[in-house]
């Protein structure tokens, strides 16, 4: 953190000169590092995932209909989430309640992911990226905004309700491209 102008500057309420640019992109760089991970392991680490869980009924068979189309589906449409808050985070220099939100949820489902793994007792989707880069960039972020003396606009009810919202959307568009390339082929 310290190394892209962390400290030393002023205090104005805003990120400046390159953490104006760089905090917001670590948000992507960050999505693109765990959702990478999920988009090459989602499919097989969830089947694993709900074998090891005691789940039944509707949820489990929803659960293990999960392709790669409705993936490849969900993380778009989650990314376009995440461009628009990154976007936000650039042109408000970190004030935003959309980058601030989204920064706060994205980061937090770190800890998510590791829970999962706790819970399945074995690796499940997102682990090796949640610790590694998802949390400590949630941090470095917090640590910037502070330090330059961004106001909170961060709202967790708000945030969860933006987030896990369109998340159950990209699910229901990946079911929906699921289903359409089943009837295709």
């Amino acid at each position: 953190c310290e190394r892209f102008g962390d400290g030393g500057g002023p205090v104005d309420g805003q990120l400046d000169g390159l953490r104006r640019w760089l905090v917001p992109l670590g948000l992507a760089a960050s999505f693109a590092a765990n959702d990478g991970e999920e988009l090459a392991t989602m499919v097989a680490s969830s089947r694993r995932a709900v074998g090891a869980l005691p789940i039944g009924g509707r949820l489990r068979d929803r659960a293990l209909r999960v392709d790669q189309r409705h993936v490849n589906a969900a993380i778009a449409m989650m990314g376009a989430l995440c461009a628009a808050a990154v976007w936000d985070g650039i042109r408000t220099r970190g004030r935003g309640w959309l980058y601030q939100d989204f920064q706060w949820a994205f980061g937090l489902h770190g800890i998510g992911h590791i829970a999962a793994s706790l819970a399945t007792r074995g690796y499940t989707t997102g682990v090796a990226t949640s610790p590694t880069v998802v949390l400590p960039q949630l941090w470095c972020a917090a640590r910037a905004l502070r330090r330059a003396g961004v106001p909170r606009t961060a709202r967790p009810l708000r945030a969860a309700a933006l987030v896990g919202g369109w998340l159950a959307l990209s699910h229901a568009v990946g079911a929906a491209a699921s289903a359409a390339g089943r009837r295709g082929a």
